[in-house]
């Protein structure tokens, strides 16, 4: 299916190149910004997590275990990260670099894959879901939330009461109260609207190849990165967008379609420097953009304007 382009006179951000970083990466496979507007690197093949300041400076480095995949950093600013080939989840003082817990699925075919933060909860911690857990049982993804006192038992319960959210998912975003998933092997998104239990995929868009990422900005506008296509994407939901402008609910549609996500243009290209990107993320106050870039072998800085 061709992609459905936005209408005109969207309010959106533009971006304007900084520099780009790299410390002698191994392949870079997870990004999150710190509350401090540091930035956390998870390096898979190096097996360690690394810590830049907001202009890509080395500031400290802490090796791991096991090969680190994909990482968030709650309103709290604790990290989690996950671990699937030792089946754990780490979770960190990103500032710091210090090892909080380490969180082990039971079962021998469990394991969580990827993790996605949820927005704008406060800083208390108190009754607080920091994120969300993406836990691969025997091949098939469930996505749920879990909080800081029961991180383990969290785990087995995403694992059999979750939302499923698909297979295979190779990462996913939280962002209006959906879940929108990138899939191996595929060049579609899935969504999971949290409130309704409803699923389907996302039109296919045909300057999109091999997504790999997913983040959002302040207007709630949502970017993949196209590691095939070498470009990033920027997408509007509709559904929510109405919601915004039209007070009578009797308006509202109850049920999403494919067709809800409207892409509104492609604001960074290979034009841009953007080169097989794979993780991207902006930081606290959506003034910085960051791009990994080149299979994992660099960042990219925009500043956001």
């Amino acid at each position: 299916m061709a992609q459905v382009l936005a209408v005109p006179g969207h309010v959106r951000h533009g971006f304007s190149y900084i520099s780009q970083f790299n410390h002698d990466f191994g392949r870079i496979t997870g990004i999150a910004a710190t509350i401090k507007g540091n930035i956390l690197l998870c390096d898979y093949d190096k097996k360690n997590l690394i810590l830049v300041d907001p202009l890509g400076n080395y500031l400290k480095k802490l090796d791991v275990d096991s090969e680190p995949y994909d990482v968030a950093i709650t309103s709290q600013n604790i990290g989690f990260i996950t671990q699937p080939n030792s089946r754990t989840v780490l979770q960190i003082d990103p500032d710091r670099m210090v090892l909080l817990f380490k969180a082990t699925c039971n079962e021998l075919n469990t394991t969580v894959f990827c993790v996605s933060a949820f927005p704008y909860t406060e800083r208390g911690f108190l009754g607080k879901v920091p994120c969300y857990l993406g836990v691969n049982n025997d091949g098939c993804m469930y996505a749920g939330s879990v909080n800081y006192e029961q991180i383990s038992s969290s785990i087995t319960d995403i694992s059999e009461n979750g939302c499923k959210i698909g297979s295979p998912d190779v990462k996913f975003h939280t962002v209006n109260n959906t879940f929108l998933s990138c899939i191996g092997g595929e060049n579609y998104l899935k969504y999971y609207d949290i409130g309704r239990h409803q699923q389907g995929n996302i039109s296919i868009i045909a300057t999109m190849d091999t997504p790999t990422d997913i983040c959002s900005d302040d207007y709630g506008h949502i970017y993949i990165s196209g590691q095939g296509s070498n470009n990033i994407h920027r997408l509007e939901d509709a559904l929510t967008e109405s919601k915004k402008t039209n007070r009578n609910r009797a308006h509202y549609r109850h049920n999403r379609t494919e067709t809800d996500w409207k892409v509104l243009d492609i604001p960074l290209s290979s034009s841009h420097g953007i080169k097989e990107p794979v993780a991207l993320c902006f930081n606290l106050d959506y003034s910085k953009l960051y791009a990994v870039n080149e299979w994992g072998k660099s960042v990219l800085i925009f500043d956001v304007i």
